[in-house]
């Protein structure tokens, strides 16, 4: 089964954050990438008419920023009033990746092919200016994630931002990967399947450090992950399951429970983006190859900074 409106391949064309405050945040991300002014729309108090939170019509306002990366689009979204999902997520889970979206062009065929999956509408209104609507779903709870439907009534956009300066900020500006750590990867795994209609993923163990070398907070780790991917346009969907042994992945399952991890962006020259993100006081949480050694991962203690852990990815030059 597919969901209905979203076509045969579901395509991530939102990412967004929760953020205590939208404006500050969204200068942060221009100073440490390297953004200018011009490459993000002025944060704005968003009112969304005839919205509803859990079936009860709702007032709640949001002041909203947005980066267009690439082919998608990066919200962060600071929550003003309640009752809504965002200040729901702020309260219970602070700072935080909060959905990924996909365009709709038929919302009811769409709720309706959710709602035969076992999941209902959390929250919904249309746009301000009344020219779309967009639809949250309680998905969080066994697929790691809140997934978000855009329907503008006018023909959904195709976001295209123009190429990026790499020698400016991180080099870099491509949202390429959201990584959700999940307590039992079959189970998630079959839900994005059964759910999206997206193809079975191979499901991999990471070796030990006698192959990839993985550093966690500078020392020795032996931890390894089950691992998942799948393919959703510009933005891949990773699922970690990590073992009891000491990483990012288990200090975040501990502390937070299941839920969206990271951001990943492919970078050139690893060591010139980290150089670049400790004069941030963004230090470097975990490193290790890739299974083949042909490149190299790093997480960053980012959250406190940028609202998410961002991971780079290296591939090495052959």
């Amino acid at each position: 089964m597919t969901i209905a409106g979203i076509g045969q391949q579901p395509v991530v064309v939102q990412v967004a954050l929760i953020v205590r405050d939208a404006e500050a945040m969204a200068r942060r991300y221009a100073e440490i990438f390297g953004f200018t002014q011009s490459d993000f729309q002025t944060t704005l108090t968003h009112e969304h008419t005839d919205a509803t939170y859990h079936g009860q019509p709702t007032d709640a306002r949001a002041s909203i920023a947005f980066f267009n990366v690439g082919q998608i689009q990066f919200e962060m979204i600071q929550p003003l009033d309640a009752p809504s999902v965002w200040k729901d997520h702020l309260d219970q889970h602070g700072e935080g990746i909060h959905h990924i979206a996909f365009f709709s062009d038929n919302t009811r065929a769409s709720v309706e092919s959710f709602a035969a999956q076992g999941y209902a509408v959390t929250q919904q209104g249309l746009y301000s200016g009344r020219g779309g609507m967009y639809t949250y779903l309680n998905t969080e709870r066994d697929m790691g994630i809140t997934l978000e439907l855009l329907d503008n009534f006018s023909g959904n956009p195709r976001f295209n931002a123009p190429p990026f300066d790499s020698a400016l900020g991180l080099g870099t500006d491509r949202i390429v990967q959201v990584g959700l750590i999940v307590r039992d990867i079959d189970a998630t795994a079959k839900r994005f399947v059964d759910v999206l209609g997206l193809p079975p993923p191979g499901i991999m163990v990471t070796p030990g450090y006698e192959q990839v070398e993985t550093t966690f907070h500078g020392q020795p780790s032996d931890a390894t992950a089950k691992l998942a991917f799948f393919n959703c346009g510009q933005v891949t969907i990773e699922l970690i399951e990590p073992d009891e042994k000491p990483s990012t992945w288990r200090e975040f399952l501990d502390q937070n429970g299941e839920g969206a991890h990271h951001l990943a962006f492919v970078v050139e020259n690893t060591q010139r983006a980290l150089d670049h993100l400790a004069k941030f006081g963004i230090p470097l949480a975990q490193q290790g190859l890739y299974t083949d050694r042909s490149g190299i991962y790093s997480y960053v203690d980012s959250a406190p900074v940028l609202g998410t852990t961002l991971e780079l990815l290296e591939s090495f030059k052959k």
